[in-house]
Formats: C-alpha cells, sequence, structure tokens
C-alpha cells in the first residue's frame, strides 16, 4: 500500500500541477476537473509535506476540509488510504472502500480503480451493504455532480448579488470588483463574463451526467436552478450502488 501510494503521489501531483488559471471547476466529456489557483496549489503541497512529515492527523484535516470538497480525487483517494492504514484517523476498511470508490468516480487514473476494486472485493456482504450507505453519503457532499450543483448555485446567486440594482448600471465596464476567488481587481464586464464561464460550466456539466437538456448560463431562472437541484438530489438518492 505504501508503495502504491507514493507512485500515485508522484503522478496526481504531475496532473495537478500542470493545471493553471483560477479556482474553478469546468467540465470535460461530462465530467468535473478542477483548474488550480496558485492558493490550491500550495494547500495541495503543504498536505503532502505534512503527511511526509508524518503528521498525518493534520494532513488528513486538510485533505477532508480543503481538498475533498473541491472535487481533488487525489485528496479522496489519499482519505481512503489514511483510513484504510489508521494514518491520523481510526482504522476503518470499510470508510476506506467508500472514500477509494468516490475517488475513482470517474474510471480514472486505473490504479484508483483497481484499489477500489481491491477494497470492495474484500468486504463481506454486512460490510459492503454499510460501505454503500457510507459511499452514497459522500457523494451527497464530494462527488463532482454534487460539487457541480453546488458551485452552480454560488455562481448564479454571485451573479444577482454583485450585478444587479443600483450597483450595477450602464457603466458596468467601468465599475471595479475585487473578485472573491482571488482574481485581484476587475471591471463589472469582466467579472460578469468569469462568474458567467464558470456558471455554464458546471450547468453543463451537471445538465450532462443527468441526461436532460442543457441550461443557459445567460437566461437560466432561480426557478430552473432549483429544479435542477431537486433533479441532483433524485439521482443522488437513487444512484446505482452495484
Amino acid at each position: 500500500m505504501r508503495e502504491l501510494k507514493y507512485t500515485l503521489t508522484l503522478l496526481l501531483l504531475a496532473i495537478a500541477f500542470g493545471h493553471a488559471g483560477t479556482a474553478l471547476a469546468q467540465h470535460s466529456g461530462g465530467k468535473l476537473s478542477v483548474e488550480l489557483d496558485s492558493k490550491t496549489l500550495s494547500v495541495q503541497a503543504k498536505a503532502e509535506e505534512l503527511f511526509e512529515r508524518e503528521d498525518y492527523r493534520r494532513a488528513h484535516i486538510i485533505y477532508l476540509k480543503d481538498l475533498a470538497p473541491i472535487g481533488d480525487k487525489y485528496a479522496q483517494y489519499m482519505l481512503g488510504f489514511m483510513t484504510a492504514s489508521g494514518l491520523g484517523v481510526e482504522q476503518d476498511a470499510v470508510l476506506a472502500s467508500a472514500w477509494y470508490r468516490l475517488a475513482a468516480e470517474r474510471g480514472e487514473p486505473k490504479e484508483f480503480v483497481a484499489t477500489m476494486d481491491d477494497f470492495l472485493f474484500s468486504l463481506d456482504a454486512v460490510d459492503r451493504e454499510r460501505a454503500d450507505r457510507i459511499y452514497l453519503d459522500l457523494c451527497r457532499e464530494y462527488s463532482d455532480i454534487a460539487i457541480s450543483m453546488r458551485e452552480a448555485r454560488d455562481e448564479f446567486y454571485r451573479l444577482r448579488r454583485d450585478l444587479t440594482g443600483s450597483r450595477l448600471g450602464a457603466t458596468s465596464s467601468a465599475m471595479t470588483i475585487v473578485e472573491p476567488r482571488g482574481g485581484g481587481t476587475v471591471s463589472g464586464d469582466a467579472f460578469y463574463d468569469r462568474v458567467r464561464r464558470r456558471l455554464q460550466a458546471h450547468l453543463d456539466n451537471v445538465t450532462r451526467m443527468l441526461g436532460i437538456q442543457r441550461l443557459d448560463a445567460e437566461t437560466v431562472t432561480a426557478g430552473e436552478l432549483a429544479k435542477l437541484e431537486d433533479q441532483v438530489r433524485d439521482y443522488l438518492g437513487r444512484m446505482d450502488t452495484d
């Protein structure tokens, strides 16, 4: 296991550090991917540093609180690895299998899938049933579709909070806004375009995974967004656990 962990560390860090740009989630072939800003990369590096120093408790906290919620599959894998090994957290093979399963939800990399299969195969019927329940609970918070839906809602209301009413008039291009995602100070038009593109990416990801008609970020309404959230909840509630 430890040898596999270090192999995957090198692989996933190479992938992660190959990205650049703002900390936003985008879609690619219906799967969520995350472009990583310098702050997120720094958090990833800090978690790895803590792990290498054997400060497992603090590393686990970062993986769980800062990285897993943004769809970082390597962090989700590491939560499985640390739980399986009892590093910084109580050892629990069933919970570990659920984290491994979530990390492998995209069907890649193959090492994640192989680890997931090995753990699930090792569980008896009772533990497998418990693992299924835990996995569904994790999916409601950390799966790609749950994250994209949450981000879509946040971006939708960010547009309406920051770019409506008296705060944004005909002179939007001259107006400056502090970008909350660490993008510095931008014009109203530039801010709108950034948020609109993020919103569209998440809407596309969710509707593609649900297999329903695409929604346009320019025209989507609060009612349509609420309906989409209901569809996501229904999807997660009936998710196949085989």
